[in-house]
């Protein structure tokens, strides 16, 4: 029920592990040298807690459905793209440090303001916005970070201090996204 292979060299695609672990609560693959897509079918697993920060991963997230993992942390990634909406349904969802890009899903915003995400890490992508009322109260069980994205973030929110100072990503860097 409880798998942690984390802080090992593990590495290529993780298809081939995943085909005999329907029965897991927890599953840590942190810390390797993981690489390829996220598979979709990952995040259909009965598990409350999945750890793929600090990988090699790479391309689009494309869960099937809506998540109903607690905490999903895909942090320290190659990964790219849109956030995908089916996301929003996690409690502790970690996206920072990737290339994710595109505006954030209005379902995030709501579902932050009913205090349903208590954390989401977004900063450190290539993000270019979020729909957010500037006076928008965040409710004191939740945590939001977005900077250091390709936007001016609309709400100042608390950000952990590993996060750094720089609110914004420089102009270059997203034009070349663009370009």
């Amino acid at each position: 029920q409880y798998l942690s292979l984390s802080w090992n060299s593990l590495g290529g695609p993780v298809d081939r592990l995943l085909t005999r672990l329907n029965h897991l609560n927890y599953l840590d693959l942190s810390l390797n040298h993981f690489t390829g897509t996220i598979p979709g079918r990952l995040f259909t697993f009965p598990i409350t807690t999945l750890q793929l920060q600090r990988n090699l991963f790479s391309g689009h997230v494309e869960p099937i459905n809506h998540v109903s993992i607690a905490t999903v942390d895909l942090s320290y990634n190659k990964l790219s793209g849109p956030v995908s909406p089916f996301l929003s349904t996690v409690q502790n969802l970690y996206l920072n440090n990737n290339g994710f890009s595109g505006r954030v899903p209005a379902c995030f915003v709501q579902r932050l303001l009913s205090a349903n995400i208590q954390i989401l890490y977004l900063q450190h992508n290539y993000l270019t916005g979020i729909e957010i009322n500037p006076t928008a109260e965040i409710p004191l069980s939740s945590s939001l970070c977005l900077q250091y994205n390709c936007m001016v973030p609309p709400v100042q929110t608390p950000c952990p201090l590993k996060a750094g100072r720089q609110k914004t990503r420089p102009p270059q860097q997203c034009n070349q996204l663009r370009g």
